[in-house]
């Protein structure tokens, strides 16, 4: 049997982090070199207004490399659809540029690119960061689990998508909610996924946008909008994948 090439957008997404941007990208490039088939990573500089920018430049002679300039903030979900649009292979991710994935993780990440449909990749060591963060997370995940039935371990990692169908789902959720309706929309469509456990770097502290009213407010109204799609509206029946068998959460 022929293996499925292991080929990979990979969105590199910064806001103001000189300090860690180009720590990401020496870590992305060369596993992507090593790990897959073909690749492309995106690095895109989100109104920055310290040296990410011009961090980010450094990497343009670099043939798998391309950079996008905001101007102004436009926010992780404008950022994601914009790179989905043009991505170049069968699948998608988005890798903060703020270095809080540990190396051995993102290599994980890259190996399983092609397993199944989708690659969730799970954070494992929460705990080490702040305890409102760590809270966060488990709660979102107790109330999706409760909601939709799926039983995984992290709604918010680092998805890996399969860039056709992605592109079939009707995203129109803002900032951190866009990649739980993408997650939770494929899922709904009995598409495949395993399970990835990736670490987070431990130093990686301090307060979060995350924690912000406005967060909570979309991932509320991105709630509402999944419950009231299913099945999902936007994608023709004919298309959808028959006789799926979901593999057990690993």
């Amino acid at each position: 049997m022929r293996s499925v090439a292991k080929t990979l957008t990979i969105i590199v997404p910064a806001l103001n982090e000189e300090a860690k941007i180009a720590d990401t990208i020496n870590a992305v490039l060369p596993l992507a070199h090593d790990l897959l088939d073909d690749y492309e990573v995106v690095l895109v500089n989100d109104g920055s207004t310290d040296a990410t920018g011009s961090i980010m430049e450094r990497y343009a002679a670099d043939p798998h490399v391309s950079i996008i300039q905001h101007e102004q903030r436009r926010g992780l979900g404008f950022t994601f659809l914009e790179v989905l649009k043009r991505a170049k292979f069968d699948s998608i991710v988005l890798i903060p540029g703020d270095d809080a994935y540990r190396h051995d993780g993102i290599a994980r990440m890259f190996r399983a690119v092609g397993a199944a449909d989708l690659v969730i990749c799970h954070r494992d060591n929460q705990s080490d960061r702040s305890f409102l963060r760590s809270a966060q997370s488990h709660a979102l995940r107790m109330t999706l689990n409760a909601l939709f039935g799926f039983g995984l371990f992290d709604y918010h990692g680092v998805p890996i998508y399969p860039v056709k169908w992605v592109r079939r789902i009707a995203l129109d959720a803002e900032g951190y909610a866009f990649q739980i309706c993408a997650l939770i929309s494929l899922l709904q469509l009995g598409l495949t996924y395993v399970q990835v456990p990736v670490s987070l770097n431990a130093e990686l502290k301090g307060s979060s946008r995350a924690l912000r009213l406005r967060t909570y407010v979309a991932l509320g109204n991105a709630i509402v909008v999944l419950l009231r799609r299913v099945p999902i509206r936007d994608i023709d029946p004919s298309l959808i994948p028959a006789n799926v068998r979901r593999p057990p959460a690993r």
